[in-house]
């Protein structure tokens, strides 16, 4: 199923970080946000903001789930969601193949359903569930 299919089926949203293939993008309500970069000077600031930023597109959409690939983007939607009663679902990077991601480690514990491309992370999320690659 493809992302136009799903939104013509459910009644869905969608975020994602500025830039690159979300500016050609005729999904929609899209939300673009900008990077997280944790190792930037002010990246406190612009993480609190995020956060700001993401309560009130989760007040006002009101979803009952959220599927999130990861970038530290999603994190404080997936937490707003959890808070509000909501599933999460996390889908950790095809890339993270022994380690686990920053975003990956933070949602962990409050996602309903962890997913995970590569066997040898199960050892590093003990209750993921390997469905392999997705992508």
């Amino acid at each position: 199923m493809c992302m136009r299919s799903l939104t013509e089926e459910c009644d869905c949203f969608f975020v994602t970080e500025e830039g690159g293939q979300a500016e050609d993008s005729s999904l929609s309500p899209l939300y673009r946000f900008p990077q997280i970069n944790r190792k930037e000077k002010h990246f406190l600031i612009h993480f609190l903001k995020l956060f700001f930023k993401a309560s009130k597109v989760i007040h006002a959409e009101k979803p009952d789930a959220i599927i999130s690939t990861g970038a530290l983007v999603t994190y404080p939607f997936c937490v707003f969601t959890k808070l509000r009663g909501g599933k999460v679902i996390y889908i950790e990077s095809f890339a993270r193949v022994n380690n686990g991601s920053l975003t990956g480690k933070l949602v962990y514990p409050i996602a309903d359903l962890f997913l995970v491309q590569w066997e040898p992370l199960l050892k590093v999320y003990k209750k993921a569930k390997y469905v392999g690659g997705i992508f």
